[in-house]
């Protein structure tokens, strides 16, 4: 893996997941308690590993497989809860420090989630990070193949920004995060402090591996 220090210096923006390294969205409304919400919108016959799943994007999935109508409404409601649950949530320690000095180096910073746009736009603007993040890219359909590990949210801010694979950087904590980045031809630097999923990010070999954002500080 490369060097932290070196691979940022060799790059002009940061795209960064949201869920985890920013905050942990489902700390204070669970991801369970979401997803059990979820369920109740397309009935009682639910396929058993589906009823059985804490993970709202799972029901998102078997929604889809329902039809556009049943997709909809299930989005529209995670997107609803998503915006409850990061408000009542903080920052992970250290990322607003973070994310602004990242701005303050000349970096642009780029929110690239599938978490729904509305939800990290109100988080942003509610402890005042707007200033310091240039773009969002993340959920705004109910179709999970435009979602990472799919790098179609990583290619839309290159787009947006004008900018090419080799000036860009993907942060984040999970195994979609650094597929995604892999598929945009975009280096990636995985975030993982427990050990299980230390060894779990590193079987995919990214750039680099951290176990803290804050070590990302200072990094240029």
């Amino acid at each position: 893996m490369t060097g932290v220090k070196e691979l940022m210096q060799e790059k002009d923006h940061v795209f960064l997941d949201f869920d985890g390294p920013v905050c942990d969205v489902f700390a204070e409304l669970p991801a369970r308690e979401v997803a059990d919400r979820l369920k109740r919108l397309v009935g009682p016959d639910l396929p058993a590993e589906v009823a059985a799943s804490a993970d709202p994007f799972d029901v998102l999935a078997y929604a889809v497989s329902c039809g556009p109508n049943a997709a909809h409404v299930v989005e529209r409601q995670l997107s609803r809860l998503e915006g409850e649950a990061v408000s009542l949530i903080a920052p992970a320690p250290g990322a607003l420090e973070t994310i602004r000095e990242w701005g303050a180096q000349g970096f642009t910073v780029t929110i690239v989630s599938n978490n729904s746009v509305d939800a990290i736009r109100s988080f942003l603007t509610v402890h005042e990070l707007t200033s310091h993040v240039r773009r969002i890219s993340a959920r705004t359909t109910s179709d999970p193949d435009h979602l990472k590990p799919n790098p179609t949210l990583l290619q839309a801010a290159m787009r947006a920004l004008g900018a090419s694979p080799g000036q860009c950087v993907m942060i984040g904590d999970s195994v979609a995060d650094i597929l995604a980045a892999r598929a945009a031809g975009i280096a990636s630097i995985a975030l993982a402090s427990a050990s299980e999923k230390r060894k779990r990010l590193a079987a995919l070999d990214p750039d680099a591996l951290v176990t803290d954002l804050t070590d990302l500080r200072s990094a240029a």
